[in-house]
């Protein structure tokens, strides 16, 4: 209601404004001074930065006067605004015009209102010519119009919410929310060192609420009613009594916390620094948290952690090996903490992850690691298997698996020892490199590779490249692989499709796999021995031509071959074999 008084009152004293104007315009020219016409109305209301029609005025002189003048002398017309319609002080000038006489005279101008600060201005032109003495009577050597009134209004307002402790001292990290009465406007801002948040919305009626509190304090739960009008008024409904500076104001105590302490050793037991070990969770008022500590030279990881249900999990394993994939849920509550197992708890003792190194692929012999079916066909399109994966990855290691040698352990309910992968399976696991790949603890050996699981299991052979930033927007950073994905796109070993997702759950085809495991081990076809010597090559697939875009891969993945690297680095191919 105060916008739509506002703008009326407006419109009212524009239309009296007018009215008074015109009404001052004699019907006639005189010779005493110019004649002034006013075209636009000299009240005009607009919105913040919203386009403003120009304002017109035009000067004119009668033959009688302008045939007294010389048509030498100069005329400049000049925009001014002022903050006060009875105090033209015309020290705010707007841009002017120098026009030449040319009898009889008429000069039309016009200029466009500021409308990028919010307030009210009066603009008027003022005409500046040679004084004149005309039958012995002076004339001024400069005539103005009367002010028009333009009015702008913010259609955003500005108010702000402090974020104590209880001790009165400003908190960073709190996240305050503000929604509109509609819900169209959910506004978050979290607080700065100065405990402030600092909003700017559109004009609407808002509930003010602390959304998150900052780690270690408990959140506030009030919630306060902001009106924000036009003119700069915020009206807040119920302001915090204590605090007249800060009618809105969050007030946080710290919350009690118990020590858990996380331990990291090698697969020998000896202490590893450098694991990021992940407590994640919601407290027991439901909001979430997460806890990260790295382990230091002792392999301990020390965390503060509120009331509340969680899971200790490794998020980064350090530098060479490859991070458990062991999870423990844990109760914390004013009693102790306890491990959950199921329906089952226990008191709380330090669990302890165990890293193995991470396996290293033999990048030096370029073996034949993928093959073709009978009838000379690869079948590029071809998804491949969770089993398949693992054993290509299995062949492709430096430490090769002995022959002979039985290494199954009944690890996944579905991989009995008669399954043909199963000896692979069980090699690979001791390894550390199905991590996640087995999440939750199948094998599930004949279903197809999704994309996620196959970058997920690369990303095991090297170091994990960690980083803030999630590569596509189909996968979700709560996605159970978004730091492989995201590790192996760093590396540059995958990208997405053209419209820059990666579809996690597609499957992996066969020419997907060469083309990814070519880059993984820094191989690439030889083009131009390939097509010297394609009469007499071991292996060629009708369904992969030439011309197929992944023939380069598919060969380089299908022939084992001697190689030397020019001086560029590129791989050139000098022998092949059957």
């Amino acid at each position: 209601m105060k916008n739509k008084s506002n703008r009326l009152m407006s419109t009212m004293l524009a239309v009296i404004l007018v009215f008074g104007l015109l009404t001052a315009i004699p019907a006639t020219a005189s010779v005493n001074n110019p004649l002034l016409v006013t075209l636009h109305p000299t009240g005009a209301v607009y919105d913040l930065g919203q386009t403003a029609v120009p304002l017109k005025a035009a000067f004119s002189w009668p033959d009688a006067y302008s045939g007294s003048v010389s048509s030498t002398d100069p005329i400049t017309v000049q925009w001014y605004w002022t903050l006060d319609p009875l105090v033209m002080n015309e020290q705010n000038g707007a841009g002017s015009t120098s026009i030449a006489y040319n009898r009889p005279l008429t000069i039309n101008t016009e200029h466009t209102p500021d409308t990028s600060v919010a307030g009210v201005k009066y603009y008027y032109a003022v005409v500046s010519y040679t004084a004149i003495t005309v039958a012995g009577s002076s004339y001024p050597a400069k005539a103005s119009t009367n002010p028009a009134r333009v009015e702008v209004i913010s259609n955003v307002q500005e108010f702000t919410a402090l974020k104590l402790d209880d001790k009165g001292a400003p908190l960073a990290g709190a996240t305050i929310r503000a929604v509109s009465k509609d819900g169209s406007v959910v506004v978050e801002v979290v607080t700065g060192a100065d405990g402030l948040a600092k909003f700017s919305v559109p004009i609407s009626s808002y509930t003010v609420t602390e959304s998150k509190a900052p780690t270690g304090y408990k959140g506030d739960d009030r919630a306060y009613y902001v009106y924000a009008m036009y003119e700069g008024v915020v009206d807040v409904e119920n302001p915090h009594p204590d605090y007249p500076d800060y009618q809105i104001v969050f007030i946080n105590a710290p919350v009690s916390t118990t020590d858990v302490t996380v331990l990291k050793t090698d697969e020998d037991g000896k202490p590893l620094a450098g694991a990021t070990i992940r407590i994640s969770g919601m407290t027991e008022e439901g909001l979430p948290r997460v806890y990260d500590v790295v382990t230091d030279s002792s392999g301990k990881a020390v965390f503060k952690v509120e009331n509340g249900t969680f899971d200790i999990t490794e998020y980064a394993a350090p530098t060479g090996y490859n991070p458990s994939s062991d999870k423990h849920a844990i109760t914390v509550s004013p009693n102790g903490v306890f491990l959950v197992v199921g329906s089952n708890a226990t008191p709380y003792t330090e669990v302890t992850f165990v890293n193995k190194p991470i396996p290293q692929l033999e990048k030096d012999d370029h073996r034949v690691f993928m093959q073709g079916y009978p009838g000379d066909r690869f079948l590029p399109l071809r998804a491949m298997s969770r089993g398949e994966a693992v054993v290509m990855f299995a062949r492709l290691l430096t430490k090769e698996m002995e022959m002979g040698a039985d290494y199954w352990q009944p690890y996944y309910p579905d991989v009995p020892k008669e399954r043909w992968f199963s000896q692979e399976v069980s090699f690979m696991h001791n390894l550390g490199v199905l991590n996640d790949f087995c999440r939750d603890g199948m094998f599930r050996g004949n279903d197809p590779v999704t994309r996620a699981e196959f970058a997920t299991l690369a990303t095991h052979f090297e170091n994990l490249t960690l980083t803030a930033v999630n590569n596509f927007p189909d996968v979700p950073n709560d996605h159970w692989a978004v730091k492989y994905i995201n590790s192996a796109a760093a590396r540059g070993w995958i990208t997405g499709f053209p419209d820059g997702t990666f579809r996690p759950e597609g499957n992996m085809r066969r020419a997907d796999v060469v083309t990814l495991v070519n880059r993984m081990l820094d191989r690439a076809g030889d083009a131009a021995f390939l097509d010297a010597n394609a009469a007499t090559l071991p292996k060629t697939y009708i369904d992969v031509p030439r011309t197929h875009w992944a023939y380069l891969d598919v060969m380089e993945a299908s022939i084992t071959h001697n190689y030397d690297r020019d001086s560029a680095g590129v791989e050139r191919w000098t022998a092949v074999f059957s």
